[in-house]
């Protein structure tokens, strides 16, 4: 049995790492010259910046990993302030309290909203189909919850808007809570899963040496090997490469599909063009990314934290910003401070398509009067542009998933954060389990 795997990022790394450890023969393609999709690096001058994902948390499935790749070394850990998060509120930063119960004893929200949290047990479940993370969040737990806490988290995770994601998809485990126990908190407390955030980590050289250490171990990847066409004939897979002028064909008993949904939809056309349709219609909004560095002297305002949401009602240019050189050591020179700030996404997609000198001056401007930063301009500023950010897992993407879920008796198999979810630990985790799936298919497997 030979599986064909397209797509290096995270989840076709991971994948190929995994059914290698199994035995199981693949050959994995990536149509560029470097591997890690939206893990993406970049050193400049003394400045490291990460493009993509900014950190890490801690999973087994990752622990794991860092221990087989010999990784110990290279890990560096957040600093204890990690935990603080901050968000914008009435025009200025408040400090949000890591959990519910911490809620009550703060002024983060009025003394209405904190009589609401506590009556959240009295709500009655409720299994309403196609229910979006607000409309969960109002219900259960009030307005307000839903604008300061889950909006701002969920742009700045998923670039996503809650008014459109679908709770049983982006937060599954909450809606599972308010099914079996008839509360999210009663079922929290019970379960005695708390509400402490795992620990987060990345790497001295950041986020781009997990995948470049995975690449390091595969034995079968196949750099600019971009994948022309995919058929089938008599039950295998025909995959067609274009590599340096060459044109070669190889067949495979089982594909793979660890690409993006347009990517994966063009491939599909022919060959399953209902799945193919339904990928057309998930969402990648635009988001951009800038950093911005300053004179540590210069910025007044505390950087104690992780950094800072902005909820869409705030009505700010920015999505937020993480203070990178707070979380970790090395990412900007001793006596300055570095930003990475985001903009666009689902709430506010043209904004990140703003023209890119007037991009950056209008962060700077934000930064500089939310930070009390008395710089004219910042030391140094970079900004990069994702067209196609992060999938938004709406009532969109619903057929797409049911989809992929029938096609897997045909050998396709899709590998890729729209199904996985789009965290560094699911696709990891999704990816080892998908690898078990796979093996138990080999011949040998099936006779035992």
């Amino acid at each position: 049995m030979r599986v064909a795997i397209i797509g290096a990022g995270i989840s076709g790394l991971s994948l190929a790492y995994y059914l290698q450890k199994l035995g199981v023969p693949y050959d994995l393609f990536e149509a560029g010259a470097q591997v890690g999709g939206n893990i993406r690096t970049v050193k400049m001058h003394e400045y490291l910046l990460e493009l993509g994902p900014n950190s890490l948390q801690c999973t087994p499935e990752l622990d794991e990993l860092v221990r087989e790749l010999k990784l110990e070394r290279d890990v560096i850990h957040a600093s204890p302030e990690n935990d603080h998060r901050f968000v914008l509120r009435d025009g200025i930063y408040k400090r949000l309290p890591s959990s519910p119960f911490a809620l009550l004893s703060s002024n983060f929200f009025s003394w209405k909203t904190k009589y609401r949290i506590l009556q959240e047990k009295n709500v009655p479940p409720a299994d309403i189909d196609y229910e979006t993370v607000a409309q969960f969040f109002e219900r259960r737990f009030g307005q307000e919850v839903a604008q300061y806490t889950v909006n701002p988290f969920l742009t700045g995770l998923y670039a996503g808007d809650q008014q459109r994601q679908l709770i049983k998809k982006v937060l599954p485990g909450l809606k599972e809570l308010e099914m079996r126990y008839g509360s999210v908190l009663k079922g929290l407390t019970l379960q005695n899963r708390g509400f402490n955030r795992q620990k987060s980590f990345s790497f001295a050289k950041g986020m781009r040496t997990l995948p470049n250490a995975i690449a390091d171990k595969l034995v079968s990847l196949h750099m600019e090997h971009r994948v022309e066409m995919i058929t089938r004939s008599q039950g295998r897979y025909i995959v067609s490469c274009a590599s340096s002028g060459d044109y070669d064909t190889e067949e495979y008993d089982l594909l793979v599909l660890a690409l993006p949904a347009h990517q994966a939809a063009e491939l599909l056309h022919y060959t399953f063009p209902g799945l193919s349709a339904a990928l057309q219609n998930i969402n990648y909004p635009p988001l951009a990314v800038v950093h911005s560095v300053y004179n540590r002297k210069e910025v007044t305002g505390q950087l104690k934290g992780f950094g800072a949401l902005h909820p869409q009602t705030e009505a700010a240019f920015a999505s937020g910003s993480v203070w990178s050189s707070s979380v970790f050591d090395g990412r900007c020179r001793p006596h300055e401070v570095l930003f990475t700030t985001f903009v666009g996404g689902s709430q506010a997609p043209k904004n990140a398509l703003t023209e890119r000198t007037k991009l950056m001056e209008r962060v700077h401007t934000e930064l500089a009067a939310l930070h009390m930063i008395s710089a004219e301009k910042p030391n140094f500023q970079y900004a990069h542009l994702w067209k196609h950010s992060l999938p938004q897992y709406d009532m969109y993407i619903e057929d797409a998933h049911q989809m992929a879920k029938s096609l897997e008796p045909e050998g396709l198999f899709i590998a890729a954060n729209w199904q996985s979810g789009v965290s560094v630990a699911r696709c990891l985790r999704y990816a080892k389990e998908l690898a078990h799936k796979i093996n138990l298919k080999r011949p040998e497997n099936l006779n035992r």
